[in-house]
């Protein structure tokens, strides 16, 4: 028998061994419904360095086995009560060892999509972790070049858990430069990226973005206006500036701005609406009503 064949008949005992101790792990755990979810195999707690060493050849199919040993720990579990019948039983989570278990996986296989989609449907939900799974898809998305959806998701992350919708935005277009990715990326992340304070950021990125853009391309057009109206932003934003520079204080609305000699006219809009300033502040392109104040009307 060549070394080669036995290395590999070897390896493959070992990961059978690892599936039959999960599958015994599985059994306690349904023989206590009070027992905390905890790692009963040790092979998820070597280091990742050693982990690439035992797997050799099969780091996918290993990195595939402990995702599905991180899925094993999740979820509820039903159980039989003495008296008869079943009862639905809520587990007890080992979240570090868990999260652990995902970054073992994605040591082993960068690209596995199944890691990043598991470990964002609970780590930022049930454990709090988002800083970790924040990290997890970066990784997914440095070694899936071809796939928008772990920025994407690390997008919404940073918007929803961590109310940024600034570096939301930024994150969003950093998406939209994915090949094919949707058009509602580059309008979704130029929108959070202004509220946030962040115009002149979402321009520049938007303005590299059009430079690899064939203008016959779909999607090409409503990009340069939505270009064009946040250039109308950033102006006015800027004339507001100056006017607290020399009033002392913030216009309460865009009739007050134009009012004065820093800006007599509204840029164009290229949606054809109305300019507006809501109670805060923020300057909006895309309002049809804007009830927070009272507007001023773009020159056309």
């Amino acid at each position: 028998m060549s070394r080669r064949l036995t290395i590999h008949l070897l390896t493959g005992l070992a990961l059978i061994c690892c599936y039959a101790a999960s599958y015994h792990a599985l059994l306690q755990q349904r023989s206590n419904t009070k027992q905390t979810v905890q790692s009963n195999s040790g092979i998820w707690n070597l280091p990742p360095i050693a982990l690439l060493a035992l797997a050799g050849e099969f780091k996918g199919l290993m990195a595939d086995y402990l995702t599905m040993e991180a899925g094993a720990q999740l979820g509820t579990q039903v159980i039989r009560k003495p008296e008869g019948g079943f009862q639905v039983v809520k587990k007890q989570y080992d979240w570090p060892n868990i999260h652990q278990l995902f970054v073992a996986s994605q040591t082993l296989d960068p690209s596995f999509a199944q890691t990043y989609i598991v470990a964002q449907g609970w780590l930022p939900w049930d454990a709090h972790m988002v800083t970790e799974t924040q990290k997890i898809l970066q990784v997914a998305a440095k070694n899936r070049p071809w796939d928008w959806q772990p920025t994407h998701v690390r997008g919404f992350n940073t918007y929803y858990f961590l109310k940024q919708p600034g570096e939301a935005g930024k994150i969003f277009l950093e998406a939209a430069k994915t090949p094919n990715a949707p058009l509602f990326l580059t309008i979704l992340g130029a929108r959070l990226a202004q509220k946030g304070g962040e115009t002149e950021t979402a321009i520049v990125i938007m303005k590299s973005m059009l430079a690899n853009k064939d203008p016959e391309e779909p999607g090409y057009t409503d990009m340069v206006d939505r270009l064009h109206a946040l250039e109308g932003v950033l102006v006015i934003e800027q004339a507001i500036h100056k006017y607290k520079q020399t009033m002392g204080r913030k216009p309460s609305t865009l009739t007050e701005l134009t009012g004065s000699s820093i800006l007599p006219t509204l840029p164009p809009n290229p949606y054809n609406l109305d300019y507006c300033m809501d109670s805060a502040g923020i300057i909006y392109f895309d309002k049809p009503d804007c009830q927070t104040s009272v507007p001023g009307r773009a020159s056309q």
